[in-house]
C-alpha cells in the first residue's frame, strides 16, 4: 500500500521532492529508484518533508512515532495504520504534531482505490486540500469523521474482497456455460467494472439502475429473484458488519 500511495504522489509532485524510508534499506533503495525518488532514514525523511505518511503496520506506528522524537513536531503525518485512532496517533507522536487519518483500499494500486480521510485537531483546510491533491491519482478521496472510519474499513477497506468473490463467482458461472477461464473472468471483472461506472458517473440510484435492467419477464428479473432468494443482499450486509465489528475490536485493543 505504501508503495502504491508513493507511486501516485510521484504523479502529482515532483519525484525529487519525494523521500522514502524502508525497514529494510535495500527495499528503500529498489523503491526510490523505481520512483524517481530519494532513499533515506526515517529521520531524514522527516527532516524533509513538510508531509509523512506513515505505510506502517500498527504495532509499528508507536516505535516509529517514539524514535522520530521531537523532529515529528509541527509536522504534518498521513496514517494509514487500520484500527489505530488519532487519539493514539497522539499519545504516540510529540506535541503539536499535526495528524491525518486514512483509510485506502487496495484498487489504489491501479488508480482507482477509494480514500477515507479523517482529518486530526488544529488540520487546516489549507492542509487538508493538499493532502486530497498528493492522493489524486491514487482515487477518489472523501473527508469522513473519525466516528465513521470502522465503516469505512468495512465498505471500502475490506470491500474489493467482496467484490474478487462476486467476480470469482461470475467467472465460474462463465465457464460452467461453457466460456473459457480467460474470457471468463474479462467478462466478469469488465461487467462489474461498467456497473460501477455508471453508478458513479450518472449519479442515478443503484437501484434505479438495476430496475432499469429488469425487462418484464425478462432473464435479469429472474436472476434478481434468485438472488433475493439466495439472500444475496442480507449476506453482503452481514459480511461488511463482521468487518466494522472487527474494526472497532482492533481499535479498542490499542
Amino acid at each position: 500500500m505504501g508503495s502504491a500511495l508513493i507511486k501516485a504522489v510521484c504523479k502529482t509532485v515532483d519525484p525529487g521532492r519525494v523521500f522514502v524510508s524502508d525497514a529494510d534499506p535495500e527495499k528503500a533503495e529498489k523503491t526510490a529508484a523505481a520512483m524517481g525518488c530519494h532513499a533515506v532514514s526515517n529521520r531524514d525523511a522527516v527532516r524533509a518533508a513538510d508531509c509523512i505518511f506513515l505505510a506502517v503496520k500498527p504495532a509499528h506506528i508507536g516505535p516509529v512515532l517514539g524514535e522520530l522524537g521531537e523532529d515529528s513536531r509541527n509536522k504534518l503525518f498521513v496514517s494509514m495504520a487500520a484500527g489505530v485512532t488519532l487519539g493514539a496517533l497522539a499519545d504516540a507522536a510529540a506535541e503539536n504534531t499535526k495528524l491525518i487519518r486514512i483509510m485506502p483500499n487496495v484498487p489504489v494500486l491501479v488508480g482507482e482505490g477509494m480514500i477515507g480521510i479523517s482529518p486530526g485537531p488544529g488540520i487546516s483546510a489549507e492542509e487538508l486540500v493538499a493532502v486530497r491533491e498528493l492522493l489524486a491519482a491514487a482515487g477518489l478521496t472523501e473527508v469522513v469523521p473519525e466516528t465513521l472510519m470502522d465503516g469505512v474499513t468495512a465498505v471500502s477497506g475490506s470491500g474489493p474482497a467482496y467484490g474478487f468473490i462476486f467476480i470469482e463467482a461470475l467467472a465460474d458461472a462463465a465457464v460452467r456455460f461453457g466460456i473459457p477461464r480467460e474470457q471468463a473472468v474479462r467478462y466478469a471483472a469488465q461487467t462489474l467494472k461498467g456497473a460501477a461506472a455508471m453508478v458513479l458517473e450518472t449519479g442515478r440510484n443503484p437501484g434505479e439502475l438495476k430496475d432499469s435492467v429488469c425487462s418484464p419477464a425478462g432473464t435479469t428479473i429472474e436472476a434478481v429473484y434468485a438472488l433475493e432468494r439466495g439472500g444475496f443482499r442480507a449476506a453482503v450486509m452481514e459480511a461488511a458488519e463482521a468487518a466494522w465489528i472487527r474494526s472497532k475490536e482492533l481499535g479498542e485493543t490499542r
